[in-house]
């Protein structure tokens, strides 16, 4: 996703179906902001945009503080960047430049694997981005913490029925 959201990504932010917000969006209703954008797949919004309406929403629908597990595709798009990430790394010579992209895209999950649930998913998924969130240190510092966290690709999908 990075710094840009779809009407899953909103849909998924507030808790909501991706009918739902279609449907607010095409009536403008509950003051959703015109998107940034208008893409053949649809609209866009950029993160600075969207966000401060999600909080609003939110709260003036009582879902703040009620941050849902993990999505399917949220957790398989942090694993896959991961196992990407770790993959490069064992790559000899390394590519520093395709290293720090790959860990940039796992950076770009960082948001939103921080606003789900304090429940074990959450949890995982929190100690799996972790070694990309300083951004100031470069990818080919971090094969020791990154090959130590592949274990966790495992546990999220043990903890995921829906794997």
């Amino acid at each position: 996703m990075g710094d840009f959201y779809g009407i899953a990504e909103i849909a998924d932010a507030m808790g909501l179906s991706r009918q739902l917000v279609a449907v607010w969006r095409k009536r403008r209703s509950h003051g959703i902001p015109e998107p940034d954008a208008e893409l053949a797949s649809g609209p866009i919004w950029r993160r600075e945009t969207v966000e401060p309406w999600i909080e609003r929403t939110r709260g003036r629908l009582g879902l703040a503080g009620t941050r849902e597990s993990a999505s399917r595709g949220l957790r398989l798009r942090t694993c896959r960047r991961v196992l990407r990430l770790a993959a490069l790394m064992l790559e000899d010579p390394q590519r520093p430049r395709v290293l720090n992209e790959a860990a940039d895209q796992l950076r770009d999950l960082i948001h939103e694997v921080d606003q789900s649930a304090d429940d074990v998913v959450g949890a995982l998924l929190r100690e799996l981005v972790e070694p990309v969130r300083d951004p100031d240190v470069p990818a080919e510092l971090l094969r020791v913490p990154v090959i130590e966290s592949l274990p966790l690709v495992t546990a999220v999908a043990r903890n995921s029925p829906d794997w």
